[in-house]
């Protein structure tokens, strides 16, 4: 039995339970997650009779290696297809991904059904059954991290005063594929200086300076998964401010990992790691949520915010990015992938955290 079919077998027994016999699903990476197809246009449907992907012409023969659980229709008109050849029945139920389907798909996939059949929107449910991940997906995740990792020694020795960020965000997007990884994860963050508080900076034309924190957010893509890492260092000479920030981060971001583990809810370990920070009176200055999950996206289930109550479970993996943010002076921010364990967390990433100093 292939992994893809253990995913339909799991997410058929949702459906069960939920009374729906069919999904029509067509956000890609879920897709993909289902079927294996890594192109950038397709579709499903599953249903109670048979599990039928759609694409276009262009991946004629490309679905012909990648998709075998599901039988291949290659058209122009998916839901003409799917009208034409009855795949779903009178009075049957079919949910579809409420939060990716746009209004227009949805008035098309309703005027192409049968009146009878009843459509019925659904949030996350592939995104919960990926949320916890099997050794394949953990494996992918950990060269990604690996390759990171890797990546962060390599770039070290080229950062020094007068370089721009922007050469730093290039060199790491080459240093990926020199290293083995299929890109860049996401484009990369390096924030120096004042750009380091904020927390999405864009790399600018902006030159190092001595003096500087750099905070550096990026990750490695590898067979579709996304690693994640954020490392702060100072260029020149840490002073007593540059240590007592960044070492309020590496309590808080400790903390969060201490805390995390197969049981606990998403919000004590976003909790555990804003106490720290909380205590030391920058609690303002730490405005985003603590983490997320990670996989076939960057940004996936399930959130590490005070919000999300929801309980973490073993094969999770999410970040644990914690911050501190001083408008005109700089940040910091720590960031490792993190393996939910049943009695723990353990970080993916081996590049230390001790604050180095460049110069």
């Amino acid at each position: 039995m292939t992994v893809y079919r253990q995913r339909l077998d799991r997410l058929k027994s949702i459906m069960q339970d939920k009374g729906y016999n069919a999904f029509y699903i067509a956000n890609i990476t879920n897709v993909r997650y289902l079927s294996g197809f890594t192109g950038s246009s397709g579709f499903l449907l599953i249903t109670d009779e048979g599990d039928y992907f759609f694409s276009d012409g262009r991946y004629t023969e490309q679905s012909k290696h990648e998709i075998l659980d599901h039988t291949i229709h290659i058209t122009t008109n998916h839901l003409k297809l799917i009208s034409d050849e009855r795949l779903l029945n009178n009075n049957w139920r079919m949910c579809f991904e409420g939060n990716h389907l746009s209004f227009d798909m949805y008035n098309r996939i309703k005027e192409s059904v049968n009146e009878s059949v009843e459509l019925v929107p659904e949030n996350d449910i592939v995104e919960n059954i990926a949320a916890v991940k099997d050794q394949s997906e953990i494996d992918a995740l950990q060269t990604a991290v690996d390759i990171t990792d890797r990546v962060f020694d390599l770039i070290l020795p080229e950062i020094k005063v007068g370089v721009t960020e922007k050469h730093i965000a290039a060199r790491l997007s080459y240093l990926f594929k020199q290293e083995g990884g299929d890109g860049d994860s996401y484009d990369p963050i390096v924030a120096s200086g004042a750009n380091g508080a904020l927390p999405h900076a864009t790399p600018s034309d902006n030159e190092v300076k001595k003096g500087d924190f750099i905070v550096m957010d990026f990750g490695s893509l590898y067979k579709g998964y996304h690693a994640d890492m954020t490392r702060t260092i100072v260029v020149g000479e840490a002073s007593e401010r540059h240590h007592e920030i960044y070492n309020i981060v590496l309590e808080s971001q400790l903390a969060g990992i201490d805390a995390a583990r197969s049981g606990i809810k998403c919000s004590d370990v976003d909790k555990a790691c804003r106490d720290v920070i909380d205590s030391k009176g920058y609690g303002e200055l730490f405005m985003h949520s603590t983490g997320h999950g990670l996989g076939l996206e960057v940004h996936t289930l399930p959130r590490l915010t005070w919000m999300n109550h929801d309980l973490l479970e073993e094969n999770n993996v999410v970040t644990i990015e914690p911050g501190i943010y001083i408008a005109g002076w700089g940040g910091v921010r720590i960031e490792d992938d993190c393996v939910i364990l049943k009695d723990s967390c353990r970080p993916m990433n081996s590049s230390t955290k001790e604050l180095i100093v460049v110069d």
